[in-house]
């Protein structure tokens, strides 16, 4: 059961009965002792009086509804929320569940087949990736896991800022190396790259380069920075669907359509020798430069450009993952979207927030310019990608994330990535000693589940039964961290589960029955690493 379908019946139940209310939430309960879902119908009943009576009335309502003494052991209001309690048969039937859907548990068609285009890292190929580019890169992966397997269907995007000044300054800034490594005097722009990278490239140039044009230094330099990009991403089990080209968008000549339909619409003009794009017509604070005097375009109109394009193809909805320093970009891409004719709600931002390195107590600074940084490829070096991704993943994508480097690097229960991996491992083990002790497949799927009758076992198969919902939540919020958050309170229930009980035992009923849970448990926390993009070891 799903809270969407008590969430429903709920309503029929009320409107049957006359009552009017407002929007109210139903929600997995967090404790025991509040059952399996929760809900704050009572304080969305438009009822002036809020009396006790009338409390008691809904709760006596609900309790003589057939589904609902189908479905749940009792029901009971506790500081204003009434509380669902699901009867054992229900909470059993999740095993059988399980272990028939396997590794589609958890998969629905919440999504309607909608098409989404999910961009996100598109960083501009002028150096590594960076720590903060890795932190977009888990993300994006993450949702775009989440919302295939709930039912969208995903195109995962990366756009290449590959042309304008900054590519001008990496051509500049490479023959600048290149000379200077093979004994030439030349000077890097101050505002050009001078990182160690840099000097690699230059290092793979052939001799006799000296009196290439920018554009020839320009070219190399993106080629190999996109090896780089590519090979990084690849190791961070990142993949993309497609590359989209910045350089080709404007070659194609859609730029300068876009312009021309925002003209047509009503929303370009002329001031100050410059086309300006008029923002405040959607709430903007002031308008925009689309093209500057020197008839060069600024970073706004080949991004208007490459929106109404994905628009075009056909996508019912795109995501974005961008920066905090895009955050007051949003409104404006927002605009142009409207003002272009198409929906902006089909366009969803995620502000990805920075993450600030330490080694214990002590903060690592980094310079970007300079070259003085910490790589996605050296983190992953130095903690491994698992517990990178699962760090960057834990917190909210819009909370800043303080990176604990000693922490990530530990194998105890401490750090949360280990203690997770640990025992989806533990799960194996059980389950091969299971193989051992001759206990067959057959003997689990047919098991007696109400033999499960301690504490922590019943708790575990509440977590368990949560986790379609979980996913849903996820893919409806587009919070990845719900999921990360679910997969370590699992492991710490199978944990405390494992130190009190024995699965295996002289009982084999029992031993059945126990087994049928591991194998839930192992499949659960299967799917979950899958969604989050983090590996299933199966020994540590």
């Amino acid at each position: 059961m799903k809270n969407h379908e008590l969430k429903e019946h709920l309503e029929k139940i009320l409107r049957y009965a006359g009552y009017e209310f407002d929007r109210f939430n139903v929600f997995p309960s967090m404790k025991k002792e509040f059952g399996d879902f929760s809900t704050n119908l009572l304080f969305k009943i438009k009822d002036p009086t809020q009396t006790k009576t009338n409390t008691e009335k809904i709760i006596y309502l609900l309790q003589q509804d057939n589904w609902i003494q189908e479905n749940f052991e009792k029901i009971e209001e506790k500081n204003s929320f009434i509380n669902f309690f699901l009867k054992e048969n229900i909470i059993y039937s999740t095993i059988s569940e399980i272990l028939s859907k396997k590794h589609e548990y958890g998969k629905s068609s919440y999504g309607e087949k909608k098409r989404i285009l999910v961009e996100f890292v598109s960083a501009n190929p002028t150096g590594p990736l960076t720590i903060a580019h890795g932190r977009q890169a888990a993300f994006g992966e993450a949702i775009s896991r989440i919302l295939s397997f709930s039912g969208y269907q995903v195109n995962k995007e990366y756009y290449l800022n590959d042309c304008g000044r900054q590519m001008e300054l990496l051509g500049i800034s490479l023959k600048a190396h290149y000379l200077q490594i093979n004994g030439i005097p030349a000077e890097i722009p101050e505002d050009g790259y001078h990182g160690d990278y840099m000097k690699d490239i230059a290092a793979k140039l052939p001799k006799g380069c000296e009196n290439k044009p920018n554009s020839f230094f320009e070219d190399f330099a993106r080629e190999e920075i996109l090896k780089t990009i590519k090979k990084d991403l690849k190791n961070f089990s990142v993949h993309f669907d497609s590359w989209f080209s910045e350089k080709q968008l404007r070659l194609s000549g859609k730029v300068e359509k876009i312009i021309e339909k925002l003209r047509e619409n009503g929303y370009v003009y002329q001031a100050e020798g410059a086309l300006w794009f008029k923002s405040t017509a959607f709430g903007d604070d002031k308008d925009r430069v689309l093209v500057k005097q020197d008839r060069s375009y600024t970073y706004l109109a080949p991004d208007i450009a490459y929106h109404a394009d994905k628009i075009q193809r056909g996508y019912d909805i795109l995501i974005n993952l961008w920066g905090p320093d895009h955050a007051g970009y949003v409104p404006r891409i927002k605009a142009a979207v409207a003002a272009c004719g198409f929906s902006p709600e089909k366009l969803h931002v995620i502000i990805v927030q920075l993450t600030t390195l330490f080694r214990g107590k002590e903060k690592i600074s980094m310079s970007t310019r300079k070259g003085q940084f910490i790589t996605l490829r050296q983190l992953m070096d130095e903690v491994g990608p698992d517990a990178t991704k699962f760090f960057f993943l834990f917190r909210k994508a819009d909370s800043h994330l303080d990176f604990d480097l000693d922490l990530a690097k530990k194998k105890t229960e401490e750090n949360p990535v280990y203690y997770i991996q640990y025992a989806f491992v533990r799960a194996i083990h059980i389950m091969m000693f299971g193989k051992e002790k001759g206990v067959s497949e057959e003997e689990i799927i047919n098991a007696n589940f109400s033999l499960l009758k301690e504490e922590q076992e019943l708790e575990i198969l509440r977590k368990l039964k949560n986790f379609p919902l979980t996913v849903e939540q996820s893919a409806r919020t587009l919070e990845v961290s719900k999921i990360a958050h679910y997969l370590l309170e699992l492991a710490g229930a199978f944990h405390s589960y494992y130190q009190k009980f024995r699965v295996i035992d002289e009982d084999r009923e029992i031993s059945s029955a126990r087994l049928a849970l591991v194998h839930c448990f192992y499949i659960v926390m299967h799917n979950g690493l899958e969604l989050l993009g983090i590996s299933k070891p199966e020994s540590m």
